[in-house]
């Protein structure tokens, strides 16, 4: 009791709901709380079915995942819809010639948002080949990332296919919406007399592209925060110190089960043989095993008592984690041993019990004290003395803060654990070294199950995987939306200026200088830009809350990224804006006052 280490796998009976099984293990788990208050109060059980158990560490990354891209999304809807806009203004008079003719307000509108929908299918088609093509490299990086192989049976299927069909023709439709129903309010009359510019001046018009430019630069802001915080927080968590020295350790599983190991005392020797042989190898400084490795999130927590101190009340039980490691471990990995002396091969199941704390557990538990000589118990029964203190290590990842933790040797282990990991510090890549290893403990043991050969190293990078992952996705997504929302803000421009070229060379004619036009037009370029920017931030307060459980310190609402990627954002506005203006103001006066 007081070990919740194991996880439990059900099969329910026919008929019965996850439901009904949660409601009678909700009743057992009082009642276990009933009869052990000491070591069952406060703790219950959780029912989920084996696919949402696959899916619950990725599923929320994936939402993440799945809202940037519909950002992404509905800045391409709101670039189609400015681009029909300025195409549907430049047919404007073939609409007028149509409608002249007996074409109906119904007819047009159908026509356009037809042509709208087969862009859309075109486009969707083209998106069906690169997620062709792409599909196996994602699924191979999220798979590696959350060490799952839930994501096994992902493909391109047919509901994917309906989706996707769907989806396309939505999203031609919606884009042409807006330039279908203003093409259709036609003035026959007025366009058709002569030197009318009809709809291309439109002021309606203008509200609308300025309307999705902003949306696009909102949208872009959030994404770009959001990708801003999860790269900070990767560099960030890339910078923690591990308390480990992970280069060149190789780690191996081992399973040391089986008729001839049946017998717990039969363990220990074998395990002492098989590092004597390994630390024999050219090239291996070191070797030692231990049951949960750093970094790795594995860990066996346990409720304690000190010897000397009353039992605290039920719901301030003490606990702490243990590690069971062997002779070597501390010098394997490079934890430096701050206080008192290492374990040693004399550490046996014949003398008594020696520990080694973390200096979390110090700080916490012997604050401004000297814990060496202490003594500690899990079952008031056996007893282990304090014999050292060793620096924290970050055992559950690089983003979890060190927790009290007490280390026990393999060699006085009564149980003698079966499953262990050895590690093998060498000084060469310890990936050649692997068959080597591998030789010598089945020279050893011929039949002794070994797995899962990875280096300390990549142990590491695995712990940092997720941030990673979504940093980089997001990073794509925002750096896709930054250059359509720059696209957006050009095209609009650049259309701008072409419908006022006749404006332009008036003021010029004016006497207006080239400076005056160019702050012009890259003023309303930067309007547009201050108000997306601003709608975009507010957005991000918002939205960066959900990223909040990605974070690592670093704030949703850190002042550093909001800044700089407004600041980014509005140079980007800027330069979108400056290149058409500079155009702007190459227009010849004569020419522009003849374009009528």
């Amino acid at each position: 009791r007081g070990h919740g280490f194991v996880n439990v796998v059900a099969r329910l009976k026919a008929g019965a709901t996850l439901t009904q099984a949660q409601v009678e293990m909700d009743t057992i788990a009082r009642r276990l709380e009933l009869q052990y208050p000491k070591f069952n109060k406060d703790n219950g059980v959780r029912v989920l079915s084996l696919r949402d158990s696959y899916a619950i560490n990725f599923r929320p990354a994936l939402l993440i995942f799945l809202s940037a891209v519909g950002f992404v999304l509905l800045i391409a809807c709101a670039n189609v819809a400015n681009l029909f806009l300025a195409r549907t203004a430049g047919r404007h008079k073939e609409l007028v010639v149509r409608a002249a003719l007996g074409a109906g307000r119904l007819r047009l509108i159908r026509q356009l948002i037809t042509e709208s929908a087969i862009v859309g299918l075109a486009g969707g088609a083209v998106g069906l080949l690169l997620a062709y093509w792409g599909m196996e490299g994602l699924v191979t990086l999220v798979r590696s990332t959350f060490a799952t192989q839930a994501l096994d049976t992902v493909s391109i299927d047919a509901t994917v296919l309906a989706f996707t069909l769907f989806l396309s023709l939505a999203v031609g439709m919606i884009a042409g919406l807006a330039p279908a129903f203003g093409a259709s309010r036609l003035d026959v009359n007025d366009t058709l007399k002569e030197g009318s510019r009809g709809l291309t001046g439109n002021r309606r018009r203008n509200r609308i592209r300025g309307t999705l430019v902003v949306a696009e630069i909102a949208l872009a802001l959030v994404l770009l925060i959001g990708a801003g915080l999860m790269i900070r927080t990767f560099v960030r968590l890339n910078r923690v110190d591990a308390g480990i020295h992970p280069e060149n350790v190789l780690t191996l599983n081992l399973a040391i089960g089986g008729k001839k190991y049946a017998e717990t005392q039969a363990r220990a020797p074998f395990v002492s043989a098989v590092l004597h042989r390994v630390e024999q190898l050219s090239g291996v400084q070191s070797a030692a095993v231990v049951t949960d490795t750093p970094l790795s999130g594995d860990n066996d927590s346990i409720e304690f008592s000190i010897e000397g101190r009353p039992d605290p009340a039920p719901d301030r039980k003490l606990s702490l984690n243990v590690n069971v490691v062997g002779p070597g471990y501390l010098r394997t990995l490079g934890i430096p041993l701050l206080k008192g002396r290492d374990f040693t091969e004399r550490d046996t199941t014949g003398t008594p019990l020696a520990a080694l704390i973390n200096q979390a557990m110090a700080r916490k538990y012997w604050p401004n004290q000297d814990p060496i000589g202490a003594r500690i118990t899990s079952d008031g029964k056996t007893w282990a003395t304090i014999q050292g203190v060793v620096g924290d290590v970050r055992q559950e990842g690089l983003s979890a803060e060190p927790v009290p933790e007490v280390y026990v040797s393999y060699l006085q282990d009564p149980f003698a654990w079966p499953y262990l990991t050895m590690l093998v510090h060498t000084s060469v890549d310890p990936m050649k070294l692997a068959a080597s290893i591998q030789s010598a403990i089945w020279s050893v043991e011929k039949d002794l199950p070994i797995s899962s050969i990875v280096t300390m190293e990549q142990i590491r990078s695995h712990s940092i995987a997720q941030p990673r992952l979504t940093a980089l996705l997001l990073s794509v997504f925002a750096a896709l939306a930054l250059i359509l929302a720059t696209v957006g803000i050009y095209g609009v421009m650049a259309y701008s200026v072409t419908q006022r070229t006749h404006e332009m060379g008036l003021r010029m004619a004016l006497g207006a200088r080239a400076s005056d036009v160019l702050t012009l037009v890259v003023g309303q370029g930067m309007l547009l830009a201050v108000i997306g920017v601003a709608l975009g931030l507010m957005g991000a307060f918002a939205m960066t809350r959900v990223l909040e459980k990605f974070l690592w310190g670093v704030r949703p609402t850190d002042p550093v990224t909001f800044t700089a990627v407004s600041l980014l954002l509005a140079a980007v506005a800027m330069l979108a804006s400056y290149l058409p203006a500079r155009r702007a103001t190459h227009v010849d006066p004569m020419v522009a006052l003849r374009y009528e």
